[in-house]
Order: structure tokens, then C-alpha cells, then sequence
């Protein structure tokens, strides 16, 4: 058989393949189905005012892999149909084997070459050959989804066939030419970009809030009294304004009120509920919400003072003594949302 171009066209598949295999981005193999039209170009060489028909229907099955965006190996079946020469058929069949190398268009297009074999079997006049011919084409591809690519394609193939046969059983050389419409499905494929994912951001972790706000009653009250005075008012001012500084959410509070030893038991019991109920109603007032503040009154119970007020006698002395023991506390409990950085 002879041949009329380099034989490094052959090579070109398996170079293409070899030096790109070590950049394979992306799982893309492929499968295609094609159909269109074969023409052999050199039958009348064999006889003069010969009856001669070119032209003849193609069909390709083929199969593929893309090692990067720009390169490619693909091999296949390619079926170059039946021509003749004065009643005489001539019908090529066999398999492909090229190099693919790509340049993307864009998002959709893409154009390609291919330059590598067709392993062909040549029949003519129940006589038949076997051969390698160099194979080169060009195409077009759209992309209309990750899924589905059709293109068209153009394919040139030298000495086809064997010269060297003659007589009633005569096998042609000739070069041929095959175009083709094709469906090609990538069952794997995905942009060649992989998409960046978004960093994960980890909820933070609520904070529980608990605050105790104390105040002395003798700032808020007269001694022996549950109404505020003017300077308890601002004293209170200040307070509801720490609680907001909180911002405790789903917050509750409770206002539990305190008094010296100095009277009985009942009278301090009910002047610490007295002097709770005053403040929780203020801070209400205010905004705090009435169905998350409750009241305790403690009484004389759980004195600052401890003993030290043991030895003095005189009231107006004890009463300074046990200032510290007259006390109004504000418990807040609550969740404090942090805020992300």
C-alpha cells in the first residue's frame, strides 16, 4: 500500500494521548452515534469514461476520552458506505484511532482537529484488503448540555485500498473523504472549572446570660418605706439600662427584696415584697416585659452584715450598721446571640 502523507499522522493520536495523560482534570469520557455522506475521490483513475459513483452513505459509532479541555483520545467504527466503478462496488469499513485537540469558543463552542488511523477493510468485486490509512479532520461542536453535544465533522483518509490488485477482482486505491452529523453523550462530565464551595461557617454557640444587679433600699427608699425616693428613680434609670446593655433574648428577671433584722419577722417579710414589687413594677414601666418579672420577698434573710452589728445598742447606730442588709437584687437569665466576625 502506498502512501501519499507522513506516516507521523498515524502517530499523532497516540502522542496526543501520551502527553497529556499526566494533566487529566476531569472524568469526561464520551460515546457518540454519527451519520453522513463518504465520497471516494480517485475511481475514475481506472478506466476511462467509466460509469463511476462517488458518493455513498457513512456511519460511525465511536468513543472517547478527554484528558484536559484542549486534548483528547478517541477511538471508533467507521463504515465509508459502497461506490463503484461501471457496476462494481467498492466498500470500506474499520476502526479509527486519533488524537483530538480542542479550542473552546466559548460556554457553547468548540472547534476541533484529529489527526490518527483508519484500520480499514477495502472490498471490490468479492475481492478484499486490509490496511492502515493516515486519517486528519476538523469539526465543530455545541454543547447544549453537560449531558449532550452535537457536531459536525470532516475527515480525509489517503490510499484507501490497494493498487496493487487487477483484473475481474480488482481492489481501487483511492483517497476519500467523510462528512458527517453526530450525537455525543458525556454521561460524566462537568465543568473543567471546579466550582470553589463555599466555606463553612459553624453557628456559634449561644451564650447564657446571668446577671445580679444589687442595690442598697436606702438609695431607693426611706427607712421603713416601699415608695421610691426621687433619687431612687434614677437610681432605677441607671438599672434598666444595664439590663438592656445585656440584651438578654427570651430574658426573665426576678426582683427579690431584703431588710435588717430591725423589726419582726412579718413586718420584714412583707416590707421586702413591698419594696420587690415596687421595682419589678418601675422596670416594667419601663419595658420590661410583666409576664418574664417575678417578685420574691427574703426578709431579714441572708444578712451582708453577718455579725458585726452584734455589739451596738443604739438604733440610730444599728441602723447604719445593717445598711448593707437592706438590699433590692435584680437576677436576669436570658440568651445572649454572639455576633459572627
Amino acid at each position: 500500500m502506498k502512501m501519499k502523507v507522513a506516516p507521523t499522522l498515524i502517530a499523532l493520536a497516540l502522542a496526543a494521548a501520551g502527553s497529556t495523560a499526566a494533566q487529566a482534570a476531569d472524568n469526561d469520557w464520551y460515546t457518540g452515534i454519527a451519520a453522513g455522506w463518504a465520497y471516494t475521490h480517485d475511481l475514475e483513475d481506472f478506466g476511462k469514461n467509466a460509469d463511476v459513483d462517488k458518493d455513498a452513505t457513512a456511519l460511525s459509532l465511536f468513543g472517547g476520552y478527554n484528558f484536559t479541555e484542549n486534548f483528547g483520545a478517541e477511538a471508533g467504527y467507521l463504515y465509508a458506505g459502497k461506490a463503484g466503478i461501471n457496476g462494481v462496488d467498492f466498500s470500506t469499513q474499520g476502526a479509527t484511532l486519533s488524537g483530538i485537540g480542542r479550542l473552546p469558543l466559548g460556554d457553547i463552542f468548540s472547534v476541533f482537529a484529529e489527526g490518527g488511523a483508519y484500520v480499514f477493510h477495502a472490498k471490490g468485486n468479492n475481492d478484499g484488503d486490509n490496511g492502515i490509512a493516515p486519517l486528519a479532520g476538523v469539526g465543530l461542536t455545541a454543547k447544549l448540555s453537560d449531558l449532550i453535544d452535537v457536531q459536525a465533522r470532516y475527515r480525509y483518509m489517503w490510499d484507501v485500498g490497494d493498487e496493487n490488485k487487477t483484473g475481474n477482482n480488482m481492489i481501487w486505491e483511492t483517497d476519500m473523504s467523510v462528512a458527517t452529523l453526530e450525537l455525543v453523550l458525556h454521561p460524566n462530565r462537568t465543568s473543567y472549572v471546579a466550582p470553589v464551595a463555599a466555606p463553612v461557617v459553624a453557628e456559634p454557640e449561644p451564650v447564657i446570660v446571668e446577671k445580679n444587679f444589687a442595690m442598697s433600699s436606702d438609695v431607693l427608699f426611706a427607712f421603713g418605706k416601699s415608695s421610691l425616693k426621687p433619687e431612687g428613680v434614677d437610681a432605677l434609670n441607671g438599672l434598666y439600662q444595664q439590663i438592656v446593655d445585656v440584651q438578654p433574648k427570651d430574658g426573665s428577671a426576678v426582683v427579690v427584696g431584703y431588710t435588717d433584722r430591725i423589726g419582726s419577722d412579718a413586718y420584714n417579710q412583707k416590707l421586702s415584697e413591698a419594696r420587690a414589687r415596687t421595682v419589678a413594677d418601675f422596670l416594667v414601666g419601663k419595658g420590661l416585659p410583666a409576664g418574664k418579672v417575678a417578685i420574691e420577698g427574703q426578709g431579714e434573710a441572708n444578712p451582708v452584715t453577718g455579725n458585726q452589728c452584734d455589739g451596738i445598742h443604739a438604733k440610730a447606730q444599728l441602723i447604719a450598721c445593717l445598711a448593707p442588709d437592706r438590699r433590692v437584687e435584680v437576677r436576669v437569665t436570658g440568651v445572649q446571640e454572639v455576633q459572627q466576625q
